[in-house]
């Protein structure tokens, strides 16, 4: 198992191209290019280009707002990045998917026959939607529950800000909708890290009264009331960073005794209701389930994303992974950290060196308590490692 990582950018004189292709020679076996719109390049000219010079079984390109290479990011301006991978021994099966054929999945069957492949051949999905005119939550949905535990890691096109403005390109077809992707089967082991960038304030409370989205009840008593009181005990920094924005973390396994990073599912406070004391939030949620206050800042995700690639380091020690994709959210690099190359540089710093590539995000997939997600503002990272016994051993625990 190999992985190369290429980063190309417009401020050298040499043409993107051949900054991508540099070194580079033989035959692939899979390859994710991510191109920001360039002039006088465009995707399609890129890709073509890489097309023509090497030989690549299976092609994916997306356009996005900002790229990811081994060492740095590079966001709203042109730049491109390349991630080449030979993968003996593992089966890749390209696929396309629009809104209409998704709306036609009636069954799990139906899905399987569209796949050929089964649940027990332990599927991983490398995904990349347009956020427009396709519903990435409902193909989400359908793929939990057709594959129940398989892991299911991409980002949304980020170029575009209407319907059409992003290009996704599979096996030099172009589209301007719908979904591209991989399905992984074989020999290889791919280990996902979601840092969704919150840390929990105040204690865990039991949803005691909900309905849809909206939560009427904690541990008996209004939703904003127990807000305001975990608040009340806040320093007086936490409560100016809920002012910017309050999150609710979803218990995905409310039978714990004690929650750690990565056990909650997190999502937005969108409105709340001073009479009622209800509050909606951006997900359904259900009576009996446990929910605990986030908030996030820079420090918050910095330290959320060390702990979870150093918990994925301690798992993995008897294995370095081979390579990496990186879907981190447009709002996070300079945006939140103040600083250039932030996420990479904690990935290289923790569990590399790895060759990664990857972009700039209108939405992260990733899963979490073992079922698959849309996030935001979340680094969602898929490790490609070759499986030994031991792995083996792991997986039937």
């Amino acid at each position: 198992m190999e992985f190369i990582s290429r980063l190309a950018d417009t401020t050298t004189k040499t043409k993107i191209v051949d900054q991508l292709l540099t070194g580079v020679s033989g035959e692939f076996d899979l390859a994710v290019l991510f191109v920001n719109p360039m002039q006088p390049y465009d995707a399609k000219s890129v890709y073509q280009q890489v097309e023509s010079r090497i030989k690549i079984k299976n092609f994916l390109c997306v356009t996005c707002a900002g790229v990811i290479g081994s060492q740095r990011e590079i966001e709203y301006q042109p730049a491109a990045s390349l991630l080449l991978a030979r993968l003996p021994d593992v089966d890749i099966k390209p696929f396309y998917l629009d809104q209409s054929q998704l709306d036609e999945f009636q069954k799990s069957e139906d899905v399987y026959k569209f796949f050929e492949i089964y649940p027990h051949e332990k599927p991983v999905f490398l995904v990349m939607p347009d956020p427009f005119l396709f519903d990435p939550a409902q193909f989400l949905d359908l793929i939990n529950h057709a594959y129940p535990k398989c892991g299911i890691v991409g980002g949304l096109a980020s170029a575009g800000h209407q319907a059409r403005e992003n290009a996704i390109i599979l096996n030099n077809k172009i589209y301007d909708e719908g979904l591209i992707g991989y399905v992984l089967t074989g020999n290889v082991a791919v280990e996902t890290v979601v840092s969704q960038g919150c840390r929990p304030v105040g204690t865990t409370y039991i949803v005691t009264k909900a309905k849809e989205n909206v939560i009427y009840e904690l541990a008996g008593r209004p939703f904003y009331e127990v807000l305001k009181e975990v608040l009340k005990h806040a320093n007086e920094y936490d409560r100016k960073l809920a002012q910017e924005a309050i999150f609710v973390g979803v218990a995905m396994n409310e039978y714990k005794h004690q929650f750690k990073r990565g056990d909650f599912l997190i999502r937005g406070v969108m409105d709340i209701d001073p009479n009622s004391g209800a509050g909606a939030i951006a997900d359904y949620i259900q009576t009996g389930q446990t929910i605990q206050f986030h908030l996030r800042d820079a420090r918050a995700a910095q330290d959320d994303l060390i702990e979870l690639l150093q918990a994925n380091k301690e798992r993995w020690s008897h294995r370095h992974p081979a390579g990496a994709f990186v879907f981190s959210c447009n709002g996070r690099g300079y945006n939140l950290f103040g600083v250039q190359d932030h996420d990479i540089r904690m990935i290289q710093n923790t569990i590399g060196p790895l060759s990664a590539a990857g972009f700039f995000c209108a939405g992260e997939i990733g899963p979490v308590g073992g079922l698959n997600f849309l996030h935001g503002f979340t680094n969602s990272i898929a490790l490609f490692y070759e499986p030994d016994d031991q792995d083996l051993t792991n997986d039937k625990k």
